[in-house]
């Protein structure tokens, strides 16, 4: 909206000379390197946790109690749930703050790509001028060498004499073009065109824990675009591998008010096509922070 441009071009801190756009992609440019620092501080702190959690002799899934439902004797309890929690939170702050690199870095891209629509357009009109100014100072030479010729003459060959400088200015322009290709004919040849990678391969050979059996309408859930039947890969942080109820509940708990991915399969009796959602647990007029009811799979 209006209000919200103006209010972002006022946080917009300008240097003098600098134009408005190119001061939004420094400063876009400046809060991705300062979340990209912020995600590896998250990161360090992941691997001490892990390593503080492996001296205890414990990993993220084992069962802290004995057949008998009592906690085990030679382990520290408290000390392991306290850490996987820690580590739990910990991951879902890494998953908020790959989302907010990401919106960040469409902003940047979005802004560098309207500089360069800009910088096109002002290329454009330059030219223009400059064809103008050449017609005007030929219009009048060509006056000047010959009175006997018409205002409309005089016009007709300076608009014919700039179009002709024009043209051998591009045909001058592909020719060096053409040959800079031809030398790089070679390198094309032994370099293999990229692919674009889907950002969900590495998903697909992972297996469902969970399966949507109901969604309440207008809740977190609908409004993430989650449906019945969706089977669920990724939940924030947790998996088929780490999933426990624990780590399901402390997961939700922490991520309230905050975005978090989810990767779903859906349709197709178990072999559909993936997605990515983004999930905000939140409070809101029905039971619980998503307004869904999932089902564990078998």
């Amino acid at each position: 909206s209006r209000k919200n441009a103006s209010h972002r071009h006022r946080n917009t801190k300008v240097r003098f000379g600098e134009p408005r756009d190119a001061a939004m992609s420094r400063q876009l440019k400046e809060q991705m390197q300062t979340k990209i620092q912020e995600k590896g501080e998250i990161e360090q702190d992941l691997e001490a946790l892990r390593k503080e959690l492996r001296s205890l002799g414990a990993g993220m899934n084992e069962s802290l109690v004995d057949k008998e439902g009592f906690p085990i004797a030679d382990k520290d309890v408290h000390g392991i749930r306290t850490l996987r929690n820690k580590i739990i939170c910990r991951k879902n702050d890494h998953e908020a703050m790959m989302h907010e690199i990401e919106k960040i870095m469409f902003k940047y891209h979005e802004v560098l790509k309207k500089e360069k629509t800009d910088a096109d357009s002002k290329r454009k009109a330059q030219l223009q001028q400059h064809a103008k100014n050449q017609i005007l100072r030929l219009h009048k030479e060509l006056l000047e060498k010959d009175p006997k010729l018409s205002k409309a003459e005089a016009l007709k060959k300076a608009i014919k004499m700039t179009t002709e400088t024009a043209k051998k200015s591009v045909e001058i322009k592909t020719q060096k073009n053409s040959q800079m290709g031809e030398s790089n004919e070679d390198v094309a040849k032994i370099t293999p065109p990229s692919r674009g990678l889907d950002p969900l391969e590495r998903f697909k050979t992972m297996k469902p824990f969970l399966v949507v059996d109901t969604v309440s309408p207008d809740s977190p859930a609908e409004r993430a675009g989650l449906r019945k039947f969706d089977e669920i890969i990724k939940l924030g942080s947790i998996n088929r591998e780490n999933q426990t109820p624990e780590a399901l509940r402390n997961t939700v708990a922490h991520s309230e008010g905050k975005p978090m991915e989810l990767i779903v399969k859906r349709g197709n009796n178990g072999r559909g096509k993936l997605e990515k959602l983004i999930l905000v647990p939140k409070r809101w007029r029905g039971q619980g922070l998503l307004g869904c009811f999932l089902k564990p799979v078998a």
